[in-house]
């Protein structure tokens, strides 16, 4: 088995447009670096800019002894596992790893909550025990205006160049456009690594023609075209070790290309909803109602268990990773197959 080898869905994935643009800003116009965001510790302040802009940026809003940690658990425990198979963000499928031309794993794991927690004891962890700190917390509800439910959460080694979305599109809060989104970097982001970017203000207007399977080729492509094309900014900020991006679920954001594939960008993300809300998948047939509890947090566990053959198969997934793959080489080589 070659991990550098993609199949066919991460070749469909590699067709998603890059994203050229002449001007991409890293701290908002009329700023300087040091003078960008509003406090936490200034709540109306920082609620206010939240709402107008859509994002806001929190400096050490995690320990970097934590990042580290966190970082050295996934090299220890995941990176190395070249028979696993990880849910993937890119494909919504458990897929084995592939790895960049310099060793970075390239597409994200999602939901670290449904990892398992024999295998993957430290990396899982860590990686919740670091998506729910307490200025996490404390910033999920400033902007809520209550505490938060932690929803779906992923991990970032290398770069995909994620396509320029809208959460909101895929999950969401029961009421529309309630989510919020947390990236916390967990070393400093090389500038050549594929930043982070969001249009500013993107929340409040709408892209011609986005309509549609957010999954699709086209809804990728209008995207694109309205990043590098439209009126708005794009704003790649700066962010170090421990720093933290939150943006609501309707900005449009995504990471751009990497210049330099010496760089990773390692960071771990997750999506809050107010405790009060429900929350929906608009790409899925249901919402989970499993959950853990993390540092006072509520944690929506989504591995479907719902069956004695379903839990047979994740069972299968988890300690005999060969068989498991045979099984889907036969699956994809007999389409009418269903385990």
């Amino acid at each position: 088995m070659d991990v550098l080898k993609a199949n066919k869905s991460t070749k469909q994935r590699e067709r998603t447009p890059p994203l050229p643009r002449q001007l991409v800003l890293q701290h908002p116009r009329g700023t300087s670096e040091t003078e960008s965001y509003p406090a936490l510790e200034n709540p109306v302040a920082f609620r206010q800019w939240f709402e107008r802009e859509g994002y806001v940026v929190v400096r050490n809003a995690v320990p970097a002894a934590l990042c580290d940690s966190g970082v050295k658990a996934f090299c220890r425990e995941v990176l190395p596992d070249h028979l696993g198979f990880f849910e993937r963000h890119a494909s919504g499928r458990y897929e084995r790893h592939v790895l960049t031309e310099t060793g970075f794993m390239k597409y994200p794991i999602m939901n670290l909550q449904d990892m398992s927690e024999k295998k993957y004891a430290e990396f899982r962890r860590i990686g919740l025990d670091l998506l729910t700190q307490p200025r996490i917390q404390q910033a999920v509800q400033v902007v809520c205006g209550e505490a938060g439910r932690l929803v779906h959460t992923m991990y970032f080694d290398g770069n995909q160049t994620t396509w320029a979305h809208r959460d909101g599109h895929y999950i969401d809060s029961g009421q529309a456009g309630q989510m919020i989104g947390i990236w916390v970097a967990a070393e400093d982001i090389h500038p050549e690594a594929g930043r982070f970017f969001v249009l500013p203000r993107s929340h409040l207007m709408k892209v011609p023609g986005e309509s549609g399977d957010p999954n699709s080729i086209e809804y990728k492509a209008r995207m694109a075209d309205f990043v590098r094309h439209g009126p708005l900014d794009c704003l790649s900020p700066v962010l170090r070790q421990g720093d933290m991006l939150m943006w609501n679920s309707m900005i449009i954001h995504g990471s751009l290309p990497t210049t330099d594939a010496r760089y990773s960008r390692r960071s771990f993300t997750a999506h809050y909803v107010p405790r009060s809300h429900q929350y929906q998948w608009n790409v899925r047939s249901e919402a989970s109602r499993r959950s853990i509890v993390v540092n006072q947090v509520e944690v929506i566990l989504h591995r479907d268990d719902s069956s004695w053959l379903v839990r047979t198969r994740n069972a299968v997934r988890s300690g005999l990773p060969r068989l498991y793959g045979l099984a889907q080489a036969m699956r994809r080589a007999m389409p009418g197959l269903t385990w």
